[in-house]
């Protein structure tokens, strides 16, 4: 289970925007679900496979989710879900700790709440005394790529993750927390 003590203190500075960040809940799968599935659909058409992308759908993602939802951090205006990050902590070499995903509504993007979410993984982990964290995304993602480059990231590693029958470069960046 996350601990919510790091989280009531970064919402101290997001009060001016009505946004907080809290630990997700179960009532909150069925959101966490839609935006995945309508994120990919969107943002991943023409560089994900469209069979991959058109077998998505929010049932489905909501069995996958709703085993992990413990490990996720929702952003929220009021009662609505406008994005969600999962934490973890990691195994890799020059990280102790990861974003595993970070998504917005797709109609909030350019709002601040991705930069929110990031913000609320830093302090988290630093609350945990984690040192660097890893993020991994499709290299053909340009606006996620430029978004972690902003955010502080540096690009770190490529690898290759499949989805469906095919195989595509990812890449990964480092933040020193």
């Amino acid at each position: 289970m996350i601990d919510s003590s790091d989280t009531n203190k970064f919402n101290e500075h997001l009060k001016q925007n009505k946004m907080y960040v809290r630990p997700a809940e179960k009532d909150d799968v069925r959101d966490i679900a839609e935006i995945c599935v309508e994120d990919w659909k969107i943002a991943y058409k023409g560089i994900i496979g469209d069979d991959f992308l058109d077998s998505m759908n929010v049932d489905d993602r909501y069995q996958i989710e709703v085993k992990r939802y413990d490990k996720q951090f929702v952003a929220t205006d009021g009662d609505k879900v406008l994005g969600y990050s999962w934490l973890e902590e990691a195994d890799d070499e020059a990280a102790d700790c990861e974003v595993i995903a970070l998504y917005v509504r797709y109609n909030q993007r350019k709002n601040g709440i991705g930069r929110i979410l990031m913000e609320h993984a830093f302090e988290h982990f630093r609350g945990l005394g984690k040192k660097s964290m890893i993020v991994w995304c499709l290299k053909d993602n340009l606006e996620s790529r430029k978004f972690y480059e902003k955010m502080g990231g540096r690009e770190y590693r490529i690898s290759l993750h499949k989805w469906g029958v095919k195989d595509y470069t990812i890449v990964s960046y480092l933040f020193d927390l």
